[in-house]
């Protein structure tokens, strides 16, 4: 599903007005089915301020992060380089991330980076897997990728479903959720 946030105007600008996009597309959230992701289209926005940034799209990934609709993908597409470069400042600040589309088609990561942007290369590559497949691939103990896949997730760009193992237990399998790699 797509999201037009130019449907909220040009320019984007103030917290109130940040909050009200925010619970809007948290609505459009509910009505996705677990794995189906929200393209957050800002084609056609010029621009948005930090403080509409950060109520709309820093708390709609940080009530990710805390499992609010960890079973649906979020992912930002046709955003320019000043919305990109907006982004990345009010992200990086609350030391988050997501994944923004560039024009070529090629997934970015926005927000703090560190060693997501191989994790998110490698978990492209898988596309689904276990925690385990991805400490094997990164050369990682199992505990280090959960870590890792906690941001992944909180990211929008990998949702998790719990599974029930043979033996019992508690198990989460994930899935690269980016539309042109899913």
């Amino acid at each position: 599903m797509r999201y037009e946030v130019a449907n909220w105007g040009e320019f984007l600008a103030t917290r109130p007005r940040g909050r009200e996009v925010r619970e809007d597309i948290q609505e459009k959230l509910e009505r996705l089915a677990s794995g189906e992701t929200l393209i957050l289209s800002f084609a056609r926005v010029d621009g948005m301020t930090g403080s509409f940034a950060d109520e709309c799209v820093a708390k709609l990934l940080i009530d990710r992060s805390s499992g609010v609709f960890a079973d649906r993908g979020v992912v930002i597409d046709g955003a320019s380089d000043v919305i990109r470069e907006e982004l990345e400042l009010v992200l990086s600040r609350r030391k988050i991330s997501a994944v923004s589309m560039r024009e070529s088609g090629e997934p970015e990561v926005l927000g703090e980076r560190g060693w997501l942007p191989a994790t998110l290369t490698v978990a492209i590559e898988l596309r689904s897997f276990s925690a385990s497949d991805l400490a094997a691939k990164l050369n990682l103990t199992p505990q280090a990728a959960n870590n890792r896949l906690k941001v992944l997730v909180a990211s929008g760009a990998v949702v998790r479903e719990r599974i029930v193992p043979e033996g019992g237990g508690k198990e989460f399998s994930y899935t690269v959720v980016i539309p042109a790699f899913a």
